[in-house]
């Protein structure tokens, strides 16, 4: 079963805000919305743009107008920094194994770090003992839905 169209939208309005738009996936996610019964002017114009030629500037164009169009509130950049900063912090906690998340680390360190650095010494010690670099992921996780729950 295919994901929920309006889960599709959130990932599109993450990816546009975050700047991070793949032109070639966006072509194949614009036909799977207008397949899931969506419509606007501009999907259909994604949809039929040629996903080895979109060039980036004009996928995010797009995609901005597409979201615009069906009525999405286009997030700030902020915004999905500290959703995909707890999407991260989800799976840590989640115990997903370490290479899907060890990447994604950056917007969890940089936002709960102390005066000695301590959550990347907690990072770096994961392996053998998580539960401190998982209370930095707590905290993390407490600070992202306090400031999500504001917008």
């Amino acid at each position: 079963m295919s994901p929920d169209p309006r889960d599709r939208l959130l990932r599109l309005n993450l990816d546009h805000a975050d700047g991070t738009i793949d032109p070639e996936r966006v072509v194949w996610l614009a036909c799977d919305l207008l397949i899931a019964g969506l419509d606007s002017p501009t999907l259909r114009e994604l949809a039929g743009e040629s996903p080895a030629r979109l060039e980036q500037r004009d996928a995010d164009a797009l995609v901005r107008q597409v979201l615009v169009e069906l009525g999405v509130t286009l997030m700030t950049e902020e915004e999905a920094d500290w959703y995909l900063g707890r999407e991260t912090a989800r799976k840590i906690l989640a115990g997903a194994p370490r290479a899907e998340w060890k990447n994604k680390t950056w917007r969890i360190t940089t936002r709960v770090n102390d005066e000695n650095d301590g959550v990347y010494a907690a990072f770096n010690t994961y392996e053998y003992d998580p539960e401190p670099f998982r209370g930095y992921v707590r905290e993390y996780l407490r600070l992202a839905d306090e400031r999500l729950t504001e917008w």
